[in-house]
């Protein structure tokens, strides 16, 4: 009980939510009052007519209030007043009206009582058959890139059908409701029947709508004959490298960073994922994608030519990839930075741990977490290629000044993470009123407020701040700006928009990704059958999307001259594609900084406790060529100078020689590297011999082949 009462303070909640709370609860009793109203033939109108108007205020709760007033909607199925029994409820005091108003006879009034009971019948069917269809297109793997034409999966039924099923058949019994108070209205008890008549019609309907696809799908149960044939298929392809990834929705980026690398090895890949809902979020990759969200399914999936597996991410799945003694497994993490999280004890579990530089193994060993000298490679970080140098200017006819802070982290008394909460509105209004004016960039980290909800307060007022000069300086220049791609308010940045927003679409499903849909009871995600069955190999398809992938980025920049700021918090443009458009960035200590300095050019990092100089850059040695902003931002002063590169810049050349530190020389380039320490560590696994190919399943003689011989060389 004092749950209960807890859960019923409402004071709080806007007016809006506690309004649809108070008709999806009243609407109920009101139902019944309404049927007892009537007393007889004679008195009839006033209760059909209240019946009416509760019927239809509930059925309009009903589809509202699961976004509208979820806590409700908990709440009622907490005390075992779900939906379904609610529907019930409508449905016995129409019966109860219908006694009290009409004199139908015995075999009249069995019927209507025979067809509310044949809903509910046609329900349950009806659920078993779209539950049994969705359980059997939920396969155990879901890929990409893999031809799958042996298992014949068929095209999904609509998602009309199978979308928040149980929850749509409960409105079967309008057309019952609906002929019920005709037929009190008419005194003509016919009107009823028809409108049960029209209800069960319906309901059968629908039951043989969706039969075929039940058998159609059926095949698709036999979950080890899918597996069989996904791992026949990659036991074909015979990768030797697997990106080994699991995370979370928004850590998709850390896999994606990694696909052009793994693209450009010489070696066949393959990537396996762990969680289903990022294989539509991972980027446009050519290589074989292979989701397996079972453990023992993992354990039992075959891979004798994998040599070497890679993971940019340390998280609990990982043991179940590790534990495979036959396969070398390294770190190669999302971003060399100096986070503690880039020095993490966990690391030791790894064979080896690749950093981009001299300084990544300096912090290891500095850390002392267990990782040996060894074991750890530099490798560079491949995925600087191509990035815009210090002196090549930018398009803009503004200096471009690019603020991209890190996340709060997990520690919650660490206030060095994020510049955010303490500091970050106020170094974006000194850039947003610097003289000569500057465009910005904000590019906060994804994972951005999902610890601390002050991370979130600071970035929606930034983001507003960030709007509120963009019309401003679009008010000055005579026409209004807003902080989207594009100025939305003129028929150009309209067309520009919805441009963008079509190549988006294409990219997505060039990309094999499908859009989630939205329905009463939340996201629903895409048929992974479908996604799995379609997503194979397309060299067209690979061409489309590296024009496609230009056209937005060339759109994107010059949709507004490149005058106005930008708040860019999705995917796409990348933090790489904001350093090309970018004269100096401000962040955090973080992978950003340590990447920023392969393009040469000026940066700031916030210190936001205050740290000495020296001391802040003895501890972070990727900040010992940057100018620091203290928690006062007095360190801003100069930026505009230092941003058009025709101030004093005493600092330029040591980041010359802090590029090298951090991410190694230039020659051999990092993708060399790269592959030249993957093909090293592959030669020092111990190769299967026939037998073993045969059978290298863990647990098997062959899968326990141990990695000693390679640990000891």
């Amino acid at each position: 009980m004092r749950q209960l009462l807890k859960r019923l303070r409402l004071g709080r909640l806007p007016a809006a939510k506690v309004g649809t709370a108070a008709v999806l609860v009243g609407s109920y009793p009101l139902l019944f009052i309404a049927a007892v109203l009537p007393d007889g033939h004679d008195d009839r109108f006033t209760g059909t007519w209240l019946f009416l108007a509760a019927a239809v205020a509930g059925y309009g709760a009903e589809v509202i209030a699961p976004r509208a007033a979820t806590y409700m909607v908990n709440l009622l199925n907490w005390v075992q007043v779900g939906t379904a029994v609610r529907f019930v409820f409508r449905e016995a005091a129409l019966i109860v009206l219908l006694a009290r108003v009409l004199n139908a006879d015995a075999v009249q009034f069995a019927a209507f009582t025979l067809g509310v009971m044949a809903l509910h019948g046609l329900r349950a069917v009806y659920s078993a058959l779209a539950i049994y269809v969705n359980q059997r297109r939920r396969l155990p793997v879901v890929t990409r890139n893999v031809d799958l034409s042996e298992l014949r999966i068929p095209d999904p039924p609509p998602r009309l059908l199978t979308v928040n099923h149980s929850w749509k058949m409960l409105f079967l019994d309008v057309p019952a409701v609906i002929g019920g108070l005709v037929a009190d209205l008419a005194d003509d008890f016919t009107w009823s029947l028809a409108g049960m008549s029209l209800a069960v019609a319906t309901g059968i309907a629908a039951c043989a709508g969706i039969a075929p696809y039940a058998r159609r799908s059926r095949h698709l149960g036999d979950k080890a004959r899918v597996l069989r044939v996904v791992n026949d298929r990659i036991r074909d392809y015979a990768p030797q490298v697997v990106l080994y990834f699991s995370g979370a929705r928004d850590a998709a980026y850390q896999a994606n960073m990694w696909l052009g690398t793994l693209a450009r090895l010489d070696r066949p890949a393959v990537i396996i994922m762990r969680e289903r809902f990022l294989v539509p979020l991972l980027g446009r990759t050519g290589l074989p994608v292979v989701c397996i969200d079972g453990t023992v399914d993992l354990m039992n999936f075959s891979l004798p030519s994998v040599r070497v597996a890679l993971y940019p991410s340390n998280t609990g799945k990982n043991l179940h990839m590790i534990r495979n003694r036959g396969v070398a497994h390294v770190f190669v993490g999302h971003g060399d930075s100096d986070k503690a999280a880039s020095s993490n004890p966990f690391a030791r579990v790894y064979n080896q741990v690749w950093v981009a530089g001299q300084a990544g193994r300096d912090r290891y060993l500095r850390a002392g977490v267990g990782v040996r000298d060894d074991d750890i490679v530099e490798v560079g970080r491949p995925q600087l290629a191509g990035l815009s140098q210090a002196g090549e200017g930018t398009a803009g006819p503004l200096r471009t000044v690019l603020y991209a802070p890190t996340w709060e982290g997990w520690d919650a008394g660490d206030l060095t993470q994020t510049s955010l909460i303490l500091m970050g509105p106020q170094i974006v209004r000194a850039l947003l009123d610097d003289a000569p004016p500057l465009r910005v960039l904000y590019k906060p980290h994804p994972l951005t407020g999902t610890r601390d909800p002050r991370a979130a307060k600071a970035h929606k007022k930034i983001a507003a701040m960030i709007a509120d000069a963009n019309q401003a300086r679009g008010s000055a220049h005579g026409s209004p700006a807003g902080s989207g791609p594009a100025d939305v308010t003129s028929s150009a940045g309209a067309a520009a928009s919805a441009e963008l927003a079509r190549i988006e679409a294409r990219l997505l499903k060039l990309a094999g990704g499908v859009q989630a849909t939205r329905g009463a009871s939340g996201r629903t995600p895409p048929d992974y059958a479908v996604l799995s069955r379609d997503g194979k190999p397309d060299p067209q398809a690979e061409e489309e999307w590296r024009r496609l992938e230009a056209a937005w980025h060339s759109l994107y920049w010059s949709s507004d001259g490149g005058s106005r700021h930008r708040v860019i918090t999705g995917p796409r443009p990348t933090v790489y594609e904001c350093f090309n458009q970018s004269d100096m960035l401000i962040s955090d200590i973080s992978s950003v900084v340590s990447d920023f300095v392969a393009t040469g050019k000026p940066y700031m990092v916030t210190n936001p406790v205050g740290l000495a100089d020296d001391d802040f850059r003895a501890k972070f040695p990727s900040a010992a060529a940057a100018y620091l902003i203290g928690p006062d931002c007095a360190g801003l002063a100069d930026i505009g100078a230092l941003a058009a590169g025709n101030g004093d810049d005493p600092l330029a050349e040591d980041r010359r020689q802090l590029r090298c530190y951090l991410l190694g020389p230039n020659s051999p380039d990092a993708q060399t590297r790269f592959n030249d320490a993957t093909a090293r560590l592959a030669e020092r696994a111990k190769k299967p011999v026939a037998s073993q190919a045969v059978d290298a399943r863990p647990g098997s003689p062959a899968a326990e082949e141990p990695m000693e011989a390679a640990n000891a060389q």
